[in-house]
């Protein structure tokens, strides 16, 4: 009968750290990214950053602001990117662009170019 019990409880130890081992993997996955660093952000930016560049030279040869990002194509950039959709302010030659990052982080990011350079202010929003 005492085996039976030691038995027992040895497979309870096992289930239990089986378990425990499962949670910890799995939050190990769950890793949080900062705000604009998580994998699609980085594209995002990487694409905001070529628009932005063109704005720049754009600035540079013609001494104003481009009147709308398509003024930038094909001259400056050979096409805007799809994504991120990018809001732009002829007024000071700033970008805005947001999105909803993957799981686990499913706030939306807001991220505004701090006037026409590749300094970007990124921040979450809740809903």
């Amino acid at each position: 009968m005492a085996r039976k019990r030691n038995a027992g409880d040895l497979i309870m130890k096992l289930f239990s750290r089986c378990v425990a081992a499962a949670a910890f993997l799995a939050l190990g996955g769950c890793s949080v990214w900062p705000v604009n660093q998580d994998p699609d952000g980085m594209k995002y930016r990487r694409n905001a950053n070529e628009v932005v560049e063109a704005i720049q030279a754009y600035k540079q040869d013609k001494g104003i602001w481009p009147s709308s990002l398509a003024a930038l194509t094909p001259a400056y950039i050979r096409a805007l990117p799809d994504e991120p959709h990018l809001e732009y302010h002829p007024y000071d030659g700033s970008v805005l662009y947001h999105f909803i990052p993957q799981w686990p982080q499913l706030r939306p990011v807001y991220c505004q170019s701090v006037g026409a350079t590749t300094e970007w202010r990124c921040k979450e929003k809740l809903i």
